[in-house]
């Protein structure tokens, strides 16, 4: 195994940040505790954000798939039971929005492998299935949207289908159609992160052939290349990337105020901010729930939101949810 030389004072400061003393302090960010999510705790649940509502759903209990549907006022702090997902019940499936409706597809029931892929319409609060995903029946993928000349349209990349992958399908809702995109440049993987700023999607972490990866790219909506950007571990001779090593896979991911997060994970309770501008990451304050794996992570109104999850500890599944201020001090009291 290698070990990387920042990997002591990032396990040093990780500790005492699990420990909420004083070393806290010194990482900057406060999470506080909103409304718990009104179904049965999950993890691997899918979701998207139409309107300043965030719609959860579907995820495994630690018995048996689900397929409810629910969506978060962040004004309310509130949850309200949706129509249920028009799929079969299943966890780990992808979910994105585009032009004003959900999508969610692909995915597992503990047998099965799935394709299928239905629209939301949250007006008319149904559900309708569209065509199948363009690539291999999987689970562990990722999803994002982006806009291309003023169109917007829907990507499904990598995740597992019995081999780890790396193709990129991309979802025109107008014609109802998959096209096969550029691939990530290297780096199969499942249960990677994504999180969108200013039009270009950042895919980071995930794990192949049992391992980590470090590697990190951007696919943007003007061009439609993905860039090779700088490894998320300790690779480089300079300082900037010293304390890097928070590779892992099943984190969750928002972006909001033009930066990305990544929180929670197979990594423990460690929370990293990223700055496009910069190409560079800062540790945050680590998430103060249970440390879990298949977390939720979504934005709605530039507040950056964890929900849901497997604790790392156990099979116990999670409902609560944490919003993140990342330029609060930290408040153990809130």
């Amino acid at each position: 195994m290698r070990y990387f030389k920042g990997y002591s004072l990032l396990l040093m400061a990780s500790l005492a940040a699990c420990s909420k003393g004083s070393d806290t302090t010194t990482l900057v960010g406060n999470w506080i505790k909103r409304s718990e999510f009104e179904g049965v705790a999950r993890s691997g649940a899918a979701s998207f954000v139409i309107d300043d509502k965030a719609y959860v759903g579907t995820g495994f209990d630690g018995l048996k798939r689900l397929s409810d549907f629910w969506m978060y006022n962040v004004d309310q702090n509130q949850w309200t039971q949706k129509t249920d997902f028009g799929g079969d019940p299943r966890s780990n499936a992808v979910g994105m929005a585009v032009n004003g409706k959900g999508y969610v597809g692909t995915g597992y029931d503990g047998r099965n492998y799935y394709k299928d892929f239905y629209e939301y319409d949250p007006v008319a609060n149904a559900w309708t299935k569209k065509a199948d995903f363009g690539g291999t029946a999987r689970y562990g993928a990722v999803a994002f949207s982006v806009t291309t000349k003023g169109v917007g349209q829907g990507y499904i990349a990598t995740g597992y289908d019995g081999n780890w992958l790396k193709d990129n399908w991309a979802y025109d809702p107008a014609s109802n159609t998959w096209t096969q995109a550029q691939s990530l440049i290297s780096g199969k993987r499942q249960d990677a992160s994504v999180f969108v700023i200013n039009n270009t999607a950042f895919v980071c972490m995930g794990t192949a052939n049992n391992s980590p990866l470090t590697d990190f790219y951007s696919f943007n909506g003007d061009d439609l290349y993905w860039k090779t950007l700088n490894s998320i571990a300790n690779v480089s001779d300079d300082s900037f990337d010293d304390l890097y090593n928070f590779a892992g896979s099943g984190a969750a991911s928002f972006a909001m105020r033009g930066k990305g997060y990544i929180a929670t994970g197979t990594r423990g309770a460690a929370c990293w901010e990223y700055n496009p501008g910069t190409d560079r990451w800062v540790q945050k304050t680590d998430f103060e729930g249970a440390p879990r794996t298949a977390a939720t992570g979504f934005t709605v109104k530039d507040r950056g939101f964890v929900v849901l999850g497997q604790s790392n500890s156990s099979t116990q599944v999670l409902d609560d949810m944490w919003e993140f201020d990342p330029t609060a001090e930290y408040n153990k009291n809130d």
